[in-house]
């Protein structure tokens, strides 16, 4: 027969429970805080290795996540925040071998260890927890630490998978910011470029008449013509721009002057689909 249940064990336990499920509190109010993508990313390693107590946090983005990576370049091309870095599923795959659950270990190779984190730094177990939402693999939020007790097979709890629901929530909200902030952003500009050719249209084509006009009033030899031909290549010129801004259909810009962006015509107006937001990117 079992003998009598360890109360003295049943309540540390309990205690220890009660204090993770505090600290996923603590962590959750930052994560459904809604917030822009890149700020989540910036603060999020840091904010879990606090709360928990880690020794290493890191985030692995999935780089075949369409919407994943048309948010993170949404105001042009940057460096991922520190402990964030683009993973391939299969090279994931290959480390953890399913990514339909967490994976908790304190037999991880140098190899993995330096995948996850970028060195071994010491770090004895780790966990690997796959984040999907929608259907859809994001990435993983990797936790490592220098105890070899702190992660290992058998472990896992409704904690750790609690964690990665709500960071896959969190993440993915972020992400669905970003494409409807870019779907503003498009109509904005669509709105603008029709506004303008449609002011700037009827003066153009008048002064391109006056033109005309003039160069034909003009006998040849006479040296105003040259002048009135590089007028009118020019007036030519601006009507190709204005034929490129009625174009546009993508917000895409360029860097320019004293830290400043503006949109790029040419690619803003390039022949392709517009970027409205994929539902299911």
């Amino acid at each position: 027969m079992n003998g009598p249940p360890d109360i003295g064990a049943l309540l540390e336990q309990a205690r220890r429970n009660e204090e993770i499920l505090r600290r996923t509190d603590q962590l959750e109010e930052f994560l459904l805080s809604p917030r822009a993508l890149r700020p989540l990313l910036e603060g999020l390693c840091q904010r879990v290795a606090a709360i928990y107590g880690l020794d290493a946090v890191s985030l692995a983005l999935a780089d075949d996540h369409a919407g994943l990576r048309l948010a993170l370049e949404a105001d042009g091309p940057q460096a991922l925040p520190a402990g964030c870095f683009h993973c391939a599923r299969v090279e994931l795959r290959m480390l953890v071998g399913d990514l339909e659950r967490p994976l908790l270990s304190n037999r991880a190779s140098d190899e993995a260890l330096r995948f996850l984190f970028g060195q071994r730094g010491g770090l004895c177990s780790a966990a690997v927890l796959p984040l999907w939402s929608r259907g859809r693999w994001l990435g993983s939020l990797n936790l490592g630490s220098t105890s070899p007790e702190r992660y290992h097979q058998g472990l896992e709890t409704h904690f750790v998978r609690r964690l990665a629901a709500k960071t896959a929530h969190s993440l993915d909200a972020a992400v669905l910011y970003e494409q409807n902030r870019l779907f503003e952003r498009r109509e904005a500009a669509m709105e603008m470029a029709g506004a303008a050719c449609h002011e700037l249209a009827q003066p153009l084509t008048a002064l391109a008449l006056r033109l005309e006009t003039l160069m034909r009033g003009l006998p040849e030899g006479d040296p105003l013509r040259g002048q009135m031909n590089s007028l009118t290549a020019e007036v030519d010129r601006v009507g190709e721009l204005l034929r490129k801004i009625s174009e546009v259909n993508r917000y895409v810009t360029k860097p320019y002057a004293q830290g400043l962006r503006i949109i790029d015509l040419r690619a803003a107006s390039a022949a392709g689909k517009p970027s409205t937001p994929p539902e299911e990117a």
